[in-house]
């Protein structure tokens, strides 16, 4: 990962992005952490060609080999109403670097992740350590085989038919984070329910869940203004979904 070929492509904006490189590492995530919590200015960034103690949401392994996959974690300070929609933002805006970098138009599935062709490309996860700062975390196929990638995962090279560059996807994806970071920041957050509604296929389709350890189905109705996801039981009734209480959302 060269990170003056990242640098190069990057936007000037209201964040301001300081490039970490780190060949190999345990986790972005707890390198992020460690630099919050010594007081790490917003958009410092840390990125690693492989980890070795990746994960995901719910603790569950991220694993890549080196050189493939896209690993990064950034330090945000976000205002009081953008917290509870940054995994909505976020999503929207690896979909759109995604988009800017390649030309694909991913899938998004509530509440972050990014799919293509039906298949899971990316996983995004945010800590909130102690203070203000939340810890944003992407892990992205981005040139993996077939034979690297678990049952249901894609990566970019694989839909694509040719490989992707890491450092030019990077800089589309912090560009579009840095835009629609700047745009609730000014706007407003109203519009980021909407736009990520506009990205994703889920609504109208049937999903399962857990929920205090047993499974409920039912039907994906909508995205609620605080980031829920509105959920029609099997019997009729209408739950709002958040994501600390959901282990599993798919398509059944």
């Amino acid at each position: 990962m060269a990170l003056d070929r990242v640098r190069e492509r990057l936007v000037a904006g209201e964040i301001t992005w300081q490039l970490q490189y780190e060949p190999a590492c345990s986790s972005t995530q707890d390198l992020a952490r460690a630099a919050a919590a010594r007081g790490a200015d917003q958009g410092w960034t840390v990125v690693t060609d492989s980890q070795h103690q990746g994960r995901g949401r719910l603790g569950r392994a991220w694993v890549a080999p080196a050189e493939t996959a896209l690993l990064f974690s950034v330090i945000l300070r976000p205002p009081l109403d953008v917290l509870p929609l940054l995994p909505l933002l976020a999503a929207l805006a690896v979909a759109g670097g995604i988009e800017t970098a390649t030309g694909a138009v991913p899938d998004l599935k509530w509440p972050n992740d990014v799919l293509l062709n039906g298949k899971k490309l990316a996983g995004i996860l945010l800590e909130r350590p102690a203070g203000a700062a939340v810890v944003l975390g992407v892990g992205l196929n981005v040139n993996q085989s077939a034979a690297d990638l678990p049952q249901g995962a894609s990566s970019l090279a694989l839909e694509l038919g040719q490989e992707v560059d890491r450092e030019t996807l990077l800089a589309a994806i912090l560009n579009d984070l840095g835009n629609a970071y700047e745009r609730a920041d000014r706007q407003g957050v109203e519009w980021i329910v909407p736009g990520w509604r506009s990205r994703s296929s889920m609504m109208g389709n049937a999903v399962a869940f857990t929920q205090d350890g047993s499974l409920v189905r039912g039907i994906a109705e909508d995205v609620e203004e605080d980031g829920a996801l509105r959920v029609r039981l099997e019997d009729g009734r209408r739950i709002s979904v958040v994501a600390g209480e959901v282990e599993r959302v798919r398509s059944v």
